[in-house]
């Protein structure tokens, strides 16, 4: 079982375990440890649940971490206040359990944690996509060991799951749990304004040669249009997979002493990439001022506007957010397949078999009844498919075969609940029937985007992906990774604004700061791993 390795920042982490704790309740819930039957829905109204006049002696609140993507409510509503969460608590506070949403901003989620952790505000439950930092804070003793408490999770998903759930223990100790894919696919996709490429009577690209060709042909031939869309966030989802086309998988003790995070794009041949992409910047094919861009606010606006000729951003938002906003009638962005890497596959990094990591701090420990008592709602399919679909009658509705299809976004506001509350479904992030129901869901949400456009986007996304090699234990200098991994995007940054013929001096000089934070330490410690275990 695999998973992405990004990692925590060591700084606060003596800090943070001496807090007290920081949830509104005190004690223990003395909930139940048995999974409750599901509460049944129905396409025009919120699951129903049983009421009953045995209130608990004692209602514990715990806190959750919830994204803060900056999404829009209506009727009134907030990330914190809404129809999904008056839904959870209609099913928890009879389990003697009420849940409050604490907001963290997506952009520096990590950072934002440890800033509440030192300042005893963290939540009870938290999300973190960073291996290193799960390993790194429970050897400093700071976090639960949930394996006591694991039957009290429901047991299909402790059944389906074992392999995952093994993934998450640390020295033989279960610092976390996973947030589980039933299907996964590849990790940031590509897109291309198919409508451009033929206005310039040009074939869409098959290959990096080609697509080079193209960008530059629509600086071109369209002084309106930024050829390739980037920006300054610090966030690799921009370059990795283009940077990855310069590189090879085929040397397996690479793939070991790289894959885990965002040292990937420092693999054998980077250098190359990088170099194409200050050549970009160079030449305007990247906006050389993208760096100032650091939270994407320009970046999204381009994209609503249909402003980008081609984005590799990790996501479709260039697809739900232009189609019907771009003031373009031929506007006709699909994703593509065009970068092959060294191999001649094209190939790009899945999003890996789960998405995320759970983890309970242990200022939360008096609280861990009530906490496993929602951890088991969230373990149970029936209520997560009602916390990712926005609670149905609400931000979904039920298809013939009884199961869930979101809502159109103006729908889903104008009825109290979020555009998209997947975010919310911590432990199960999708589900068996949707894979079947990929593209009827996104024309439902979505009824603006052509029909042979969601399904190119869903024929690509699911097919030309692997699975990164990842070590499956914590390495002492795990602890260096999450300021590597900003410094590493700093680097990628800088490098593409190097000054006209000096490239090399500056990748120099950027890589030295790497070395000098202990990069090379986490390199090495890597291939020890990798010629231990595979003799």
């Amino acid at each position: 079982m695999k998973k992405r390795i990004s990692k925590i920042v060591a700084l606060f982490l003596a800090t943070a375990m001496a807090l007290t704790g920081c949830g509104n309740g005190s004690g223990n819930s003395g909930a139940s440890n048995s999974t409750s039957t599901p509460a049944s829905g129905s396409a025009s109204t919120a699951a129903s649940v049983s009421k009953t006049d045995d209130k608990p002696k004692e209602i514990v609140t715990i806190n959750v971490m919830v994204y803060d993507r900056g999404r829009e409510y209506g009727a009134g509503k907030s990330l914190t206040d809404n129809v999904l969460i008056d839904y959870v608590n209609e099913i928890m506070e009879p389990r003697g359990v009420h849940v409050n949403y604490v907001p963290v901003p997506r952009k520096g989620s990590d950072a934002a944690v440890n800033v509440m952790l030192v300042g005893g505000t963290a939540p009870d439950i938290i999300r973190t996509y960073d291996r290193q930092r799960v390993s790194t804070y429970g050897a400093q003793g700071g976090l639960v060991d949930l394996g006591p408490y694991l039957d009290r999770l429901d047991k299909d998903y402790l059944a389906k799951n074992k392999d995952a759930i093994d993934w998450c223990k640390f020295d033989g100790v279960q610092y976390a749990l996973p947030g589980v894919y039933s299907y996964h696919g590849k990790n940031h996709e590509t897109f291309l304004r198919q409508d451009l490429v033929e206005g310039m009577g040009m074939k869409m690209p098959t290959n990096k040669e080609e697509l080079i060709k193209v960008l530059y042909a629509m600086k071109d031939k369209y002084p309106d249009i930024i050829p390739y869309g980037f920006s300054g966030k610090n966030t690799d989802g921009k370059f990795t997979n283009f940077i990855l086309g310069y590189t090879s998988r085929k040397n397996e003790r690479d793939n070991y002493i790289y894959e885990p995070t965002f040292t990937m794009i420092l693999k054998p041949g980077h250098k190359d990439g990088l170099r194409q992409l200050n050549r970009f910047v160079l030449d305007g094919i990247i906006d050389p001022n993208f760096v100032t861009d650091t939270d994407d606010s320009l970046y999204d606006q381009n994209v609503a506007n249909g402003k980008y000729g081609f984005i590799m951003n990790g996501s479709s938002d260039c697809i739900t957010s232009a189609y019907g906003t771009a003031d373009d009638p031929n506007y006709h962005m699909v994703e593509v397949d065009c970068i092959e890497n060294l191999d001649g596959s094209y190939e790009v990094p899945s999003q890996d078999a789960f998405s995320h990591y759970v983890y309970v701090p242990k200022t939360a420990e008096d609280r861990i009844d009530a906490v496993m008592e929602y951890l088991n709602f969230l373990s149970t399919e029936e209520y997560a498919k009602q916390v990712k679909y926005g609670v149905y009658g609400y931000g979904s509705d039920l298809d013939a075969d009884g199961n869930p299809v979101g809502r159109s976004r103006d729908a889903c506001k104008e009825a109290g609940t979020s555009t998209d509350a997947s975010d919310n479904a911590f432990l199960i992030a999708n589900f068996d029937f949707e894979f079947n129901n990929l593209v009827k869901n996104l024309e439902a949400s979505h009824p603006e985007i052509p029909h042979d456009v969601v399904v190119q986007k869903y024929a690509s996304q699911y097919s030309n992906y692997y699975d990164k090699m990842l070590i499956g234990g914590a390495l002492s200098t795990d602890e260096y990774v999450p300021g590597l991994q900003t410094l590493i995007c700093d680097f990628v940054f800088k490098v593409m604004l190097a000054p006209e013929g000096q490239f090399d001096k500056v990748y120099e000089q950027e890589y030295k700061i790497l070395v000098e934070n202990h990069l090379q330490e986490v390199l090495d410690e890597r291939a020890a791993w990798y010629d231990k275990n595979h003799k």
